[in-house]
């Protein structure tokens, strides 16, 4: 377990590229509804790595959303640097070779345009980096079959169930060809039966792709199953305070990595962690 000041982005198998994104000594203040200064962020230090696949996990309110904005240029730091390594996203339109946005999001609650199509949806991020219509719903189609979405490709999105909008999510940020995919919650929304297949397409989905995500979730298990790190914050203002490398080989089967012994061993010793945030305890693992 690394020290808490330096979240490095090694990696587990030294699998990874270089680095697409870091941040250091990042500090993050709102301003409250009473005009007072609210610190979200801490002197936030992290790298994380081409391919790597990083999972925050801490207490509600200590600043994981705002951490995904920071990565994805949503929001500026109030202090310290974000370097990223934007515009290395490309797509071939009809009109040559495009860049697409360095990072694509995936959100909790869906974030499709009920105006739209599903197939328009799914070619939105496509459609934004300048691609023509007709090609940017053929290339956003085959991301729609392979989520099995088809069917539905000339529907609106309220025929679908949370988890087809959630699969219509994923499809849209993978179409647009982007390196890096920011997701804060994507599957929290899900009953937990949908939750656990979502888990796995998205652990294949990644398998086949291998881009670089940075991932919050609520859920211990689901950052074992997904990530090849596990980082805890404090409660806010939010700071990291542990780094758990995930040591279950890749490609992972989702039964046998959650049935081993060493993925309850690892569970509890991150509950350890997170509990002490929220209690306020700070025990150690």
């Amino acid at each position: 377990m690394a020290a808490p000041m330096g979240i490095s982005g090694r990696g587990v198998r030294g699998e990874q590229g270089g680095a697409v994104l870091s941040m250091e000594g990042v500090d993050k203040f709102f301003v409250s509804g009473d005009g007072r200064a609210v610190r979200a962020l801490d002197g936030v230090s992290l790298t994380v790595r081409e391919g790597e696949f990083v999972c925050v996990v801490g207490p509600s309110g200590c600043g994981k959303s705002t951490l995904l904005r920071l990565c994805g240029g949503l929001d500026a730091p109030s202090a310290g640097r974000v370097r990223t390594g934007r515009g290395e996203g490309r797509v071939r339109t009809g009109r040559g070779e495009g860049r697409v946005p360095w990072a694509a999001f995936v959100f909790q609650d869906f974030g499709v345009f009920p105006w739209l199509t599903v197939r328009a949806n799914a070619a939105f991020g496509l459609r934004m980096a300048g691609a023509g219509r007709r090609e940017a719903e053929r290339a956003a189609y085959g991301w729609l079959v392979r989520m099995g979405l088809a069917d539905f490709a000339d529907g609106y999105p309220d025929r679908l169930s949370g988890g087809m909008r959630q699969r219509l999510a994923l499809a849209r940020a993978f179409a647009t060809g982007s390196p890096v995919l920011l997701m804060d919650e994507p599957l929290g929304s899900l009953d937990p039966q949908t939750r656990r297949l979502m888990q796995e397409q998205l652990l294949e989905l990644w398998q086949e792709e291998r881009k670089t995500v940075v991932l919050v979730t609520h859920s211990i298990d689901e950052a074992l199953l997904l990530g090849d790190r596990v980082l805890v914050m404090s409660a806010r203002p939010g700071r990291f305070t542990d780094e758990f490398e995930v040591p279950f080989a890749r490609p992972r089967d989702p039964g046998t990595v959650q049935d081993s012994p060493e993925f309850g061993r690892l569970q509890a010793r991150i509950w350890r962690q997170l509990r002490g945030q929220l209690t306020g305890s700070g025990a150690a693992a």
